[in-house]
């Protein structure tokens, strides 16, 4: 396990964090037994995800199957090393690029819920590869979806940084679903908040 994911998963505020959510009064019984894909498994949304349910699964036997998607296995393996004794029943990793179809990757024929988180999130790459940043975002989201009809998921989640609502207007305190804020299409940025 590389030191830095050691020190995040052993850190007093992380393990306090996951295990208040493992503990929340949460419906837990919809993924009892439940197959779950989630992309972008390996992303600060994602790898959070996939921590709160193997710390569910530990403390309250939920028996939730995570399908981690990726596009390292090596990474995905060193992620979520704290978890290696549920490798293979309840923890699985699926090595792929989002943006190419997902068939035959290696994931479950049947998901019950299908997670996507995938995408380009850092600055330095939307401004230097805008139109690999949208593609991704696009056709990933694209794949996604396909994959969630294909393995007849009962649903479909799809999450994004707040950086989709733009920059406040100085309207609001808070955005919320609603608010469309001003993306200005002229930045290097603009190509993840447009394509999300």
């Amino acid at each position: 396990m590389s030191i830095e994911f050691e020190r995040l998963y052993q850190h007093p505020l992380y393990r306090e964090d996951l295990e208040y959510i493992a503990e929340l009064a949460l419906p837990w019984e919809n993924l009892a037994g439940k197959r779950l894909m989630l992309s972008g498994a390996s992303g600060m949304l994602g790898s959070l995800l996939v921590d709160a349910i193997m710390q569910r699964n530990e403390c309250a036997d939920l028996q939730c199957a995570v399908y981690a998607l990726g596009r390292s296995r090596a990474r995905l393996e060193e992620r979520f090393a704290h978890w290696k004794r549920h490798w293979g029943k309840f923890l699985h990793f699926v090595e792929h690029d989002i943006n190419l179809p997902l068939d035959g990757v290696g994931g479950p024929e049947k998901a019950d819920y299908v997670v996507h988180l995938a995408s380009n999130t850092h600055p330095v790459a939307y401004a230097t590869d805008p139109v690999g940043t949208v593609l991704a975002n696009v056709y990933g989201t694209r794949n996604m979806l396909d994959f969630a009809v294909k393995c007849n998921a009962r649903r479909f989640a799809f999450a994004s940084s707040n950086e989709i609502y733009g920059e406040n207007r100085g309207d609001v305190e808070f955005f919320d679903e609603a608010y469309c804020g001003y993306i200005d299409c002229n930045t290097l940025r603009a190509g993840y908040p447009e394509s999300k």
